[in-house]
């Protein structure tokens, strides 16, 4: 090991200010093998999708269903809800007002669109055609 450099006297080492031959080099990470930058936002969602998707094994009464977690959830919320528990039930409601008004807009939206696409007619066909002889016998010159 090399012997240390004497350090100036007008450094002071303390906190926040560790000697320069500890110091980490400029452009290196402190922590070169950490987690890259976005991995865990992706990977919790692909996660958590993955969770609410898998299948579960549902009793009620003597039968019983296999369904995707999500939706014994929201069953499971609105019979809590339905038994009177107060806030669990306007959860419930509110979701479903929200996939509704989603819903009526998405369909609302998908209207207005079919009617405003124009119509292509013969003439609109031929002049489109034309333009393109036009645009390709110009590049073969």
């Amino acid at each position: 090991m090399p012997p240390e450099k004497p350090v100036s006297k007008k450094y002071q080492i303390g906190y926040g200010k560790p000697p320069p031959h500890t110091r980490f080099r400029p452009g290196v990470s402190g922590n070169p093998s950490g987690r890259p930058r976005g991995a865990s936002a992706g990977r919790a969602n692909k996660l958590a999708l993955k969770e609410a998707y898998r299948l579960i094994t549902v009793r009620e009464g003597a039968e019983t269903f296999i369904l995707p977690a999500i939706q014994a959830a929201m069953r499971q919320l609105s019979r809590i809800g339905l038994k009177g528990n107060g806030p669990a039930l306007w959860n419930f409601i509110g979701m479903v007002q929200t996939i509704e008004q989603g819903e009526a807009v998405r369909a609302a939206t998908k209207a207005v669109d079919e009617t405003h696409q124009p119509e292509v007619t013969d003439e609109i066909r031929v002049k489109a055609l034309a333009a393109f002889l036009a645009k390709t016998s110009r590049s073969r010159l």
